[in-house]
Order: structure tokens, then C-alpha cells, then sequence
């Protein structure tokens, strides 16, 4: 049988449920930043409980896991190798611009399968698109949020959604 490598398969409508679900995140304890499509990930998500990479996978049916394999109506979920180097890269991107906490969870996010409770392979989660939050906010507190906010306005632009912070009063 052939080694089988691939990325998730996401599309844009994929991508976009998860953003959706990213900004249900507490706004002044998490933010999310859009990675480029090539990096393994779809997003990295910084906040009060640490740091994550998460890539969108659309594929549809129900997850079966056969030992090794997570597979959804028989097709292999791909991109383990991809997320966790995409976690590897923002790790050494957040010790580059001074985070003291450099642990970053690499995770998999099934924005349509069907699937128990989350999952681990290889140190990569695999969850539902309705578990983000809760995973994201279930950990220990290991920043402030001024940190965690500075941190993830120097990866990039930060996603914004409807909720908006008040502006500072001089």
C-alpha cells in the first residue's frame, strides 16, 4: 500500500466555518491570525491558554479511527506532518519575537465530518468544528492578555469579527 501524504482538504467555505467558529473566542482573552494557505495551517490562535495551529479539513462523512489511520467515509485525513511543522514554524516564530511560553498545539479541525470526542495523533488533535472553543479555553492560563494579544498582532493581522472593543478614552 502507498504512503499517503496530503494536506486537509479545505476549501474556502471551510476555511470560513472555522474563522466563524475562531471568532466566538473570548475577544479580549484570544486572537487569531490567518496563515498563508501553503503553511500547513489555516490559522494560529494565541490567547490566555497558549498557542495553536489549526488547519481546516472539509472532508464529509464520519470519522473511523483503524489504528493509525483517522479516516472519513474511507478517505485518509492527510496534513499531521503539515499542521505540526506549521507549529514548529510558529513556535520558532514566537521565541523570535520574545515569548517566554513557546508551547503551540497543532491541531486538525473537521469542519463537516461527524466525529466522537476529540482525538490525538502523533501530539496533532483532531476535533469537531464544535469543540474548538471549548479545547482552545479548556487549558491551564498561561499568559496575560496583554502578551498573548502583543504576540498575535506581530504574527500578523488579526481577524475581527462582529464584536468590537471599545476604544481607549485619552
Amino acid at each position: 500500500m502507498p504512503l499517503l501524504r496530503s494536506t486537509p482538504v479545505a476549501g474556502p467555505e471551510d476555511v470560513a466555518r472555522l474563522r466563524r467558529e475562531l471568532l466566538k473566542l473570548d475577544a479580549w482573552a484570544f486572537w487569531a491570525v490567518e496563515f498563508e494557505p501553503a503553511s500547513g495551517a489555516s490559522f494560529a490562535v494565541l490567547g490566555v491558554t497558549g498557542a495553536f495551529a489549526v488547519a481546516a479539513c472539509g472532508l464529509e462523512g464520519y470519522l473511523v479511527v483503524e489504528g493509525r489511520r483517522f479516516l472519513v467515509d474511507g478517505r485518509a485525513i492527510g496534513g499531521f506532518r503539515e499542521v505540526k511543522r506549521a507549529a514548529k514554524v510558529l513556535r520558532g516564530r514566537l521565541i523570535a519575537i520574545g515569548s517566554a511560553n513557546t508551547d503551540v498545539t497543532p491541531a486538525i479541525v473537521l469542519t463537516r465530518a461527524a466525529a466522537g470526542a476529540p482525538r490525538e495523533r502523533g501530539g496533532v488533535r483532531v476535533l469537531r468544528l464544535e469543540d474548538v472553543v471549548r479545547t482552545v479555553t479548556a487549558r491551564e492560563r498561561v499568559l496575560d492578555p496583554s502578551t498573548a494579544e502583543r504576540l498575535a498582532r506581530q504574527l500578523g493581522p488579526v481577524l475581527s469579527g462582529p464584536v468590537r472593543r471599545p476604544s481607549e478614552e485619552p
